[in-house]
């Protein structure tokens, strides 16, 4: 459990009991302050400055308070340890009463290192660990060197040995010298601020909601008046107020969401090692995702309609629990060797021949119709001929059905299954057939009269279904899925 620095050639320990970084002492104190809120410490100055007699009393009673947080934070840092003993990741906590949490290396699922503007001033990372059978990270620890962390993190990554099958079925480990550690990818300055344009940029207009909130406050500030409903020609300046409006707010989106992407994608690397993938991005803020690769349960690769200005993809690979991979603004051959990596080989790229039914413009069609015309009556009732525009949601469906299932691709093989999706945008998935914990084959009552049925590939990370395909089609995918799982003594997780 010894890793070696290169940088400084040293041979860090993990089976000795590791202590945060001294500079946790700051950290820890600095961080109970900001618990307590800025406006809650400040209310708290003022009235003991209104009542103090003097203020080298009020400087002393800083001393004392700082004094006691600092003595908090080195007890606390004291009686934090965390060490590896045998096959487990042992931490100790506690200043009153001692706690201790085993957790067994091969539960792991992933370590995550994240350093936050106040970690970056004090040469600090927080370790997030989690484990496959759990949803939020297992325990977190607040403070480490940076060393350290990464220690810790290259030592679980490696706990579990690459295996080959060998005659007979059984699971040897792997003799061959591990694959070189490579840069899958790499953006720099000017495709982050890609991502950014080819990105919806709905979660900037959030910040626009509270100036509805105070819209009488902030007329006053505007260069004129804005005229009222009730007069005669209010209404008119609709006319150019509206427009200015959305394009003011489009543009304060647009920049807010390049802040947004700029600070949590900056420098984004996703590295391939013989332990797995790391994905490291931030600027304020930094943060490192890594997970072995048998974990990766589904890879999607989607790519908008902004996105194909610059031929950019997204890719996300889903794990066991909550830590997923994303790594956006990905071009064609960097979404290729991620696949490979994350499929081990096995890609079925733009090869997929399968269709699905055309009965599935029908089912939808039909059922919009059923809804718009129950609304479509209601509304007539209460606001006459205007209640009809629920009928125009017809067209539309049959319109967007028939080109969803026009374009709608799947297959599978010995190893994969795949499938591919699109209207305007489009999304690719895959997943390995060994690593699917069941097969539902499933018909609803329009499938059955037809003969059709839904075969729903379930994994850890979640499920893939393909509708509207013939019964003996969804059968011989769920047998051989089956036979796949049963015969393949590969690690799935």
């Amino acid at each position: 459990m010894n890793e070696v620095n290169p940088a400084r050639g040293a041979v860090l320990d993990l089976r000795t009991p590791q202590r945060q970084s001294l500079w946790a002492i700051v950290f820890l104190a600095f961080r109970t302050l900001r618990s307590i809120g800025l406006i809650q410490l400040l209310l708290f100055v003022g009235f003991v400055i209104a009542r103090l007699p003097s203020v080298l009393v009020f400087v002393g009673l800083v001393g004392v308070v700082g004094l006691g947080l600092f003595a908090v934070a080195g007890l606390r840092w004291w009686r934090f340890t965390f060490e590896i003993e045998g096959e487990e990741l042992v931490v100790r906590r506690g200043v009153v009463q001692q706690q201790r949490l085993s957790i067994p290396l091969g539960r792991v699922q992933s370590v995550s290192l994240e350093q936050k503007l106040l970690h970056r001033i004090v040469s600090l990372v927080q370790i997030s660990l989690e484990t496959a059978g759990t949803e939020t990270a297992e325990f977190v620890i607040d403070a480490v060197d940076q060393r350290t962390a990464s220690a810790l993190q290259q030592t679980i990554a490696n706990y579990r040995r690459p295996t080959r099958v060998v005659a007979g079925g059984d699971e040897q480990p792997d003799t061959f010298p591990p694959r070189p550690e490579q840069t899958v990818v790499h953006h720099n300055p000017r495709r982050v601020m890609q991502i950014a344009l080819t990105q919806t940029p709905f979660a900037g207009l959030v910040i626009l909601a509270p100036l509805f909130a105070l819209g009488d406050e902030l007329r006053r500030f505007l260069p004129f008046d804005l005229p009222r409903f009730d007069e005669p020609q209010g209404a008119r300046w609709l006319v150019w107020f509206v427009p200015l409006a959305l394009a003011v707010g489009l543009a304060t989106s647009l920049v807010l969401n390049l802040v947004r992407v700029l600070l949590t994608d900056w420098n984004l690397t996703v590295r391939s090692t013989a332990a797995g993938l790391h994905r490291d991005a931030g600027l304020l803020s930094t943060t490192s995702v890594a997970t072995p690769v048998p974990r990766i349960q589904i890879v999607r690769i989607r790519q908008g309609v902004l996105e194909r200005l610059w031929k950019l993809h997204t890719v996300h690979l889903e794990t066991i629990g909550s830590t997923n991979i994303s790594v956006p603004g990905c071009a064609a051959e960097q979404v290729k060797t991620l696949s490979h990596v994350a499929l081990a080989g096995s890609v079925h790229g733009e090869h997929l021949a399968e269709r699905v039914s055309p009965a599935e413009v029908v089912l939808r069609t039909r059922n919009t119709l059923i809804l718009a015309a129950l609304a479509a009556g209601v509304l007539w009732w209460l606001t006459s001929w205007w209640g009809f525009t629920p009928l125009l949601l017809v067209p539309y469906v049959w319109a967007r059905t028939r080109r969803q299932v026009r374009l709608r691709r799947w297959a599978i093989e010995t190893d994969t299954f795949g499938q591919f999706r699109a209207f305007v945008a489009w999304q690719r998935e895959e997943v390995l057939v060994r690593k699917v914990n069941g097969v539902t084959v499933a018909q609803r009552l329009f499938e059955r009269r037809r003969g059709l049925a839904t075969v729903v590939l379930s994994t850890a990370a979640g499920d893939l279904s393909v509708g509207m395909i013939p019964l003996e089609q969804a059968e011989w995918v769920r047998d051989l899925v089956l036979r796949s799982v049963e015969t393949d003594r590969r690690a799935w997780m």
